[in-house]
Parts: structure tokens; C-alpha cells; sequence
């Protein structure tokens, strides 16, 4: 054998030594790549499937719930393309579907049900945080413009005025069961704060001429049992402090945080 053949024969082997490589570095690559995305897109889907299942039936607005639900159809199309023989995510898929058939054909609710508890508020509260950051992902995304964003985020801005205004109407109640009259007062006054600063369109009329009833008797009711009552600094103090607590709710841009959905 020349040795032209040899090198010849030398040149090929080391061709073909460097395609075999480079073929499994790129099926290597993708194989990672894949499995990085469906990480990704599990990830996705246990956390669409947590703020579905964290709030009370019929909480969220009804465009908002088609909403996660299809971004949840999109997640499981996505995953069984790429595991297509996991029958789980074909399945997810036409139960998620349905659902969000179901909800698009039901009625739009003027309002959620009061939540029934303090515990309950805290862990709502942070779901629909949860929410409005997966709202802004996808407008920077480019799922959604900027004026369907903001249409979002001001439903659960709604939302989370009004949850607020029911939990501050609870405590007053419980204030009224312990006969503590004066707190009632202070949370009832709290509540009518916060809608009549949110009254620019006459949304809340009904519930504030409620609760101008109640602050009325109740006010009476207390210069009848202490006439000669007055405030402390430091009672003053904390009530400043309480009315404060919630003015986050007219500052957009801390509802624009990085999202949990990256």
C-alpha cells in the first residue's frame, strides 16, 4: 500500500472521526436544549395550575381565568409535541379545553363573594400578585399588547381593592361582635376610604352609601356612650399608618415585578 493510499485513508478516517463528533455534540446540544424547555414548560404548568386551584370558585373575572387557562392549553399542546407519547398532557390538554369552554359560556359576575377570613385574604392577595406578573411576561413576551396588559391588570387591581375593602369589613364586624365599637369605626372608615378613592367611575355608590350608614349609627351610638372621648397621638399614629398599608394599589408599578414565569 502507497503511501498516498495511507494518507488518503488517514484523511478520511479523521473526517469521519470529526463528523461522528460534531453529530454528537448537536444531538448532545439538543438533547439538552429539550430537556431544559420541558423543565421549563413543567414549571410553567404546576404554577398556572397553582393560581387556578389557590382561589375560591368564581374569584377571578371571567378574562382572566380563560386567560391562565389558555396559556396552561398552550403549555400542555407544547409538551406533548414533545413528549408525544405521554398520554398525561393529551389528556390535560382536553380537560383544560373544556374548562375553558365552560367558563366562557357562564355569565360575567359583578363581583366575587367576600373572602371569609384574614388567612384566606393573605394567601388570595398573593395569588392574584402571582397573576399580574405572568400578565406583564406575556405582554413582554409579545402574547399580549400593551393595552390588553393593562385591561388585565386593572381587573385584578379591582379585585384586590375589593378583597381588601371585604377584609376590612370583616375585622369591623368582628369589632362590632366584641363590642369594640371604635375599632369598627376605624375599619368601616378604612373601607369607605378606599372606594370613594376608587369611586371615578360610580362603581362602588351602592356599597359606599352602605357604609356611610353604618360609620353614622355607629358614630351616634359611641357620642352617647362616651361623649368626652378623645384620640391619643399614638392612636392617631396607627390609624395613619393602617390607611397607608394599601395605598400600593394606585402605584402600577409595583405590580410590575420579574415574574415567577421565566
Amino acid at each position: 500500500m502507497s503511501s498516498v493510499t495511507i494518507t488518503i485513508i488517514i484523511i478520511v478516517l479523521l473526517a469521519g472521526l470529526v463528523c461522528f463528533a460534531f453529530v454528537s455534540q448537536t444531538i448532545e446540544k439538543n438533547r439538552k436544549q429539550k430537556q431544559r424547555l420541558l423543565a421549563a414548560l413543567k414549571l410553567r404548568a404546576r404554577n398556572f395550575k397553582y393560581v387556578l386551584s389557590g382561589f375560591p370558585p368564581d374569584f377571578l373575572t371571567r378574562d382572566l381565568t380563560v386567560l391562565v387557562h389558555r396559556c396552561l392549553i398552550d403549555v400542555c399542546e407544547q409538551l406533548s409535541k414533545l413528549e408525544p407519547n405521554e398520554r398525561q398532557y393529551v389528556d390535560e390538554l382536553q380537560f383544560y379545553t373544556q374548562q375553558m369552554e365552560e367558563v366562557q359560556k357562564k355569565a360575567k359576575s359583578p363581583r366575587p363573594k367576600p373572602l371569609e377570613n384574614p388567612q384566606q385574604v393573605k394567601e388570595v392577595k398573593s395569588h392574584l400578585e402571582d397573576v399580574n406578573k405572568f400578565v406583564f411576561q406575556l405582554e413582554k413576551r409579545g402574547t399580549l399588547n400593551s393595552a390588553q396588559a393593562q385591561a388585565y391588570s386593572k381587573q385584578i387591581r379591582q379585585l384586590t381593592l375589593q378583597m381588601t375593602v371585604d377584609n376590612y369589613i370583616l375585622n369591623a364586624k368582628q369589632a362590632q361582635g366584641g363590642e369594640k365599637n371604635r375599632l369598627a369605626v376605624h375599619y368601616y372608615g378604612l373601607a369607605h376610604k378606599l372606594l370613594a378613592r376608587s369611586n371615578t367611575e360610580g362603581h362602588f355608590n351602592k356599597q359606599i352609601a352602605q357604609l356611610d350608614q353604618l360609620l353614622e349609627t355607629l358614630k351616634l351610638k359611641l357620642e352617647e356612650e362616651e361623649p368626652n372621648y378623645r384620640e391619643t397621638d399614638a392612636q392617631l399614629e396607627e390609624k395613619a399608618l393602617a390607611e397607608k398599608a394599601w395605598d400600593s394599589l394606585d402605584e402600577e408599578d409595583t405590580w410590575k415585578k420579574k415574574s415567577v414565569y421565566d
